[in-house]
């Protein structure tokens, strides 16, 4: 306790004489052996320079959520599973819609045959009229009669004909609205790849249940290479440089990430990366967070000291040095940038200059 008492007598003597600084802080000195327990720290001078962390977000070129576009029909089968490969127009999944395709045959098979059935109606006609005609013609004594009777019966034939077009119309158009029905029905019954792709995602339990247009039953990506989207607009003047380093942590994707930018004339709300190397690139899953570190600015022979060096009283900063009493004493500085871990020294202390580091 007496060499406690000495040291801070001493530290009073010693700084009675200058003038102190306002609203100093209040030193604190341990006793006993942990009195001599502290590590000094150079003041360094090199390159400093200040970042900021960015978060973007893993994106693929291509989603697709998959929605059932109507509600309250059986699911009847889910064709994929999560991690299948699918190309564009494969089968995803489908409704229960009984014997609907074979309706659609069938419909589609007399509409044909009516189709056809109405050009047999057109050439039967023509050569009928022609018949009628040649023999009116080539009658050796044509009377006004026969000329009669041969109008009569032509407009007889030609309503006949007309009769049965307009039921075969009837028909097909009937048949027409009734398929289209069906198909329509039929598309809403199934869903399917909109691209090349890998299934990311599958709702459990699916087969049996109701569909609901609002629930998505599976996710879609593609399978070309994935980028990092970022939405930092007001920081785009900072994102000049070549290439940038990011950092995954969660998820089966975490490590380090080396970014290049991505179409650049692009750029406006969002901004885009391309990935050049990183550790677990196959394991990056869609909304996978990672953080870029972009230098702000960058300083050439400043002066710096680690962030545990420097402490703070409101709106000061200052650090303890060893005085050749070996007493800690006070001195003021003004910091500058603000660097990895480090801070720059703008006034109060100069290169090689030895100050107390916390911890």
């Amino acid at each position: 306790m007496t060499g406690l008492m000495l040291m801070l007598s001493l530290f009073s003597l010693t700084t009675g004489c200058q003038d102190k600084p306002e609203e100093a802080p209040p030193l604190v000195l341990e006793s006993g052996d942990e009195a001599a327990e502290y590590s000094l720290t150079e003041v360094m001078k090199g390159t400093l320079e200040e970042t900021i962390s960015l978060q973007c977000y893993y994106r693929k070129n291509a989603e697709q959520e998959v929605y059932f576009p109507v509600s309250g029909k059986q699911i009847r089968k889910i064709c994929v599973q999560e991690g299948d490969i699918v190309k564009k127009g494969d089968l995803l999944a489908e409704l229960a819609i009984g014997n609907i395709e074979d309706q659609i045959d069938e419909l589609q098979y007399r509409i044909e045959r009516n189709e056809l059935q109405l050009a047999y109606i057109d050439e039967d006609e023509k050569l009928d009229e022609e018949s009628r005609y040649n023999s009116l013609v080539y009658m050796s004594k044509r009377t006004d009669e026969d000329v009669e009777d041969y109008e009569k019966q032509l407009q007889v034939s030609r309503d006949r004909n007309e009769q049965k077009r307009n039921s075969y119309r009837d028909s097909i158009e009937f048949d027409k609205k009734k398929l289209a029905a069906l198909q329509t029905e039929l598309s809403q019954s199934r869903v399917y790849a909109q691209f090349d792709g890998k299934v990311s995602k599958v709702e459990k339990g699916l087969i049996g249940t109701t569909s609901n247009i609002e629930k998505c039953i599976m996710t879609v990506v593609d399978d070309q290479e994935g980028y990092f989207e970022c939405e930092k607009e007001q920081y785009m003047s900072y994102l000049t440089a070549e290439s940038y380093s990011m950092t995954v942590m969660f998820g089966n994707g975490r490590g380090e990430y080396e970014l290049v930018p991505r179409d650049r004339d692009s750029w406006g709300e969002k901004q885009y990366f391309s990935i050049k190397k990183g550790d677990n690139i196959e394991g990056l899953e869609v909304d996978d967070k990672g953080e870029i570190h972009v230098v702000t600015e960058r300083k050439e022979n400043a002066l710096y000291l680690p962030n545990e060096c420097i402490r703070n009283a409101g709106d000061k900063n200052y650090v303890y040095v060893v005085t050749e009493e070996g007493l800690r004493d006070v001195v003021w500085v003004t910091v500058g940038l603000h660097g990895d871990g480090v801070t720059e020294i703008l006034e109060g202390l100069q290169e090689g200059d030895k100050v107390i580091r916390r911890g």
